[in-house]
């Protein structure tokens, strides 16, 4: 009998042990991560459409405060004013630099402190320099803007106001407008303004003589915008003709009456930047004699707060005053126009102001439309009746 011969039936391959548990743990740990994967993506969405829990804003005042007393400035010296402009709030703090700050080297611990809190703040340009306006800084810190004004002036007096107080009529401010005289066109400029806003007409520009001639014509108050040399600044400097320190007495009195035959008809002088020479009382002695002689008041544009020109020109009997606000430090219609609620304010408070602004369109614009208002408020006057006391 013959042997049967095995049966050939294919047999399936044993698998390996485990291997359909192990297919099960991977497929479960596949979906557990797409699973994940989508919770995180729905707790994002949820995150971004509620409202951020914004921590509390940095304190602009107590950031530009630490910064400046490193350097000397008391805080005290800064001032906030919380605003808004353009539609945007805006924080403007002023830093009123006492003598020998170090200016460049606040800048730049400023502008570290603000790149620390994930700000920023970046240098702009300043309308009065020479010695009173020293550096304008702008940017955002904590989601909030930010100006730094860096000025050469002593701080507003305690009592003085900070806004006009609306219905309460009195007190006087005079308006003198500054650097007229590069261009004929001024003259068309201001022919709508009030009639005591007074120009003050620089000597040794182009066509300052052409340019007092008409402004007279119009029966408008002149000013000689006496160049004045400035403490040193890296900035152009008062230009020909300037009152310098340590210049001989006639050699001032000669300057200051050559100035005087070119803006022919002028009431009174103003210093044009003059940081440094009105801070001497030589110089200012010199000045004074011409003015005394001439019977011509003196307005001490206060470019710094170590001037002597009020003091020296009160002992010498001429009439004086002194400037109590800048329109236009920083030439933008809003801060134009603070500026000015600022002088009606000091006005108010003090019974009379003098307010210094600068012969440029904006300026000029703003004034147009903003002066009519001011009917009630107080009483726009001549500077010459300020400085002489009269009513």
């Amino acid at each position: 009998m013959v042997p049967r011969s095995p049966s050939k039936r294919r047999r399936k391959p044993a698998g390996r042990p485990g291997r359909g548990r192990g297919s099960a743990a991977r497929s479960a740990v596949a979906i557990a991560l797409v699973a994940l994967a989508l919770a995180l993506v729905a707790y994002l969405a949820w995150r971004a459409s509620r409202p951020s829990a914004v921590g509390k804003a940095p304190d602009a005042g107590a950031i530009v405060r630490a910064a400046a007393s490193r350097f000397g400035c008391p805080p005290e010296r800064v001032t906030v004013e919380a605003t808004s402009e353009a539609g945007a709030p805006l924080n403007v703090v002023t830093v009123h630099a006492p003598r020998g700050f170090k200016t460049e080297r606040f800048v730049l611990e400023l502008e570290a402190r603000a790149h620390n809190l994930e700000g920023r703040l970046e240098p702009r340009p300043l309308t009065e320099k020479g010695g009173y306006g020293l550096e304008r800084l702008e940017g955002e810190v904590g989601g909030t803007r930010l100006r730094v004004l860096v000025l050469g002036d002593e701080p507003p007096p305690a009592h003085a106001a900070a806004t006009p107080r609306p219905g309460a009529p009195g007190g006087r401010l005079a308006i003198v407008l500054d650097d007229a005289g590069a261009s004929v066109d001024v003259v068309k400029e201001v022919a709508d303004l009030p009639a005591a806003v007074a120009v003050a007409v620089l000597p040794n520009a182009l066509r300052s003589a052409e340019v007092a001639r008409g402004l007279g014509a119009q029966r408008r108050e002149l000013l000689l915008h006496m160049p004045m040399e400035p403490i040193g600044n890296h900035g152009p400097g008062a230009g020909e003709g300037a009152v310098e320190v340590g210049l001989p007495a006639a050699e001032i009195r000669l300057r200051v009456e050559r100035a005087l035959a070119v803006v022919a008809g002028a009431r009174g002088v103003n210093n044009h930047m003059g940081s440094r020479a009105t801070a001497d009382p030589a110089a200012m002695r010199a000045v004074m004699d011409v003015l005394r002689a001439r019977g011509l008041f003196f307005l001490d544009s206060r470019t710094t707060p170590d001037s002597v020109a009020e003091q020296v020109a009160r002992e010498d009997g001429i009439p004086t005053m002194r400037r109590d606000v800048f329109l236009d430090v920083v030439s933008e219609p809003g801060a134009i126009r603070r500026a000015l609620d600022q002088a009606v304010a000091r006005a108010q408070s003090q019974g009379s102001a003098v307010a210094i602004g600068h012969v440029h369109p904006l300026t000029i614009e703003v004034l147009a439309s903003e002066l009519p208002k001011l009917e009630g408020a107080v009483r726009l006057v001549r500077p010459s009746q300020l400085a002489r006391g009269a009513t």
